[in-house]
């Protein structure tokens, strides 16, 4: 914090526009529709896609047992949801990935706003964030399963590991990257390092936190996934595995499990998207506001 409250060079008329932003930044002004068009779009390019699924299945292009009709495919999916015993394997995979981003959240981001504010601290971290994400997380898979098992704690484990870095980058660049004249003006004003972060540097560094946890919720999702798949004894990676198997007799399964990954891979994306609309609206005004 110090290093950034002593950057040179800014004009005390810089206030107005600090205070401009702050009170744009204030929540509760995007309207619901303007916040729901991204994912309205989005529908819109799935109910193209299952039009191309339904012609090809229509004209016999694929034998039925390799790619059966969407309305089969979506008979399977409220059978696996409606089933109790199904609907516990999703159920599982989807309290892994809150688990994991929970605790992604909560380690990344305090250590990212003291590495980005300290300067002596900045290159060191990063130089350990870059080293860090490097390591595949194959690699890490055998450790975990002998260290925490093959229940939920090892699929929260690795999955942290792998979204904790991304978090945490995003973070560091999101507070090195503020304003040298918003701190100028705030030190003018002898506002305390506390109130510099909560009023300047937090509020300029939210737009890039939200687009890495954003980033992060689809890459936990996959990361769960992919180790259920290979490693894990429950959840929805593991019902794919094993539909898969009996694509030949039940194909409608193994692909219903394939699209309720897609599902969840749509909600969470839109959910963190309309919370980015509605709590950071200020990051998508500036994006309007590029060439």
């Amino acid at each position: 914090m110090s290093d950034l409250m002593e950057r040179p060079g800014a004009r005390v008329a810089a206030a107005g526009s600090m205070e401009a932003q702050a009170k744009a930044a204030r929540p509760g002004r995007t309207p619901l529709l303007f916040a729901m068009r991204d994912p309205l779009l989005g529908l819109l390019g799935v109910g193209l896609l299952l039009l191309g699924w339904w012609a090809v299945t229509r004209g016999d292009l694929v034998a039925s047992s390799s790619l059966p009709p969407p309305m089969d495919v979506a008979r399977g999916v409220v059978h696996l949801v409606g089933d109790g015993g199904y609907r516990a394997e999703i159920l599982d995979t989807v309290r892994a990935w809150v688990l994991a981003m929970v605790l992604g959240v909560a380690i990344a981001v305090p250590l990212g706003l003291v590495a980005g504010a300290v300067a002596a601290m900045r290159k060191p971290s990063l130089a350990v964030v870059h080293a860090c994400r490097a390591v595949p997380l194959v690699a890490l898979i055998p450790v975990a399963v002998l260290v925490l098992g093959l229940g939920t704690n090892m699929k929260v484990a690795l999955t942290v590991s792998s979204i904790s870095w991304l978090i945490l980058l995003n973070t560091i660049y999101g507070v090195s990257s503020t304003e040298p004249q918003l701190l100028t003006v705030a030190k003018s004003l002898q506002w305390s390092k506390v109130t510099v972060l909560r009023r300047v540097v937090l509020p300029s560094a939210l737009p890039m936190i939200a687009t890495g946890i954003r980033v992060a919720g689809s890459v936990a999702l996959i990361v769960i996934l992919s180790v259920e798949i290979v490693a894990a004894g429950s959840g929805l990676g593991h019902l794919i595995i094993k539909f898969q198997a009996d694509i030949p007799t039940h194909p409608d399964y193994a692909y219903a499990g394939i699209v309720i990954t897609g599902v969840l891979g749509f909600i969470q994306y839109t959910g963190f998207m309309v919370l980015e609309r509605r709590f950071v609206p200020w990051s998508h005004a500036n994006r309007r506001q590029r060439p």
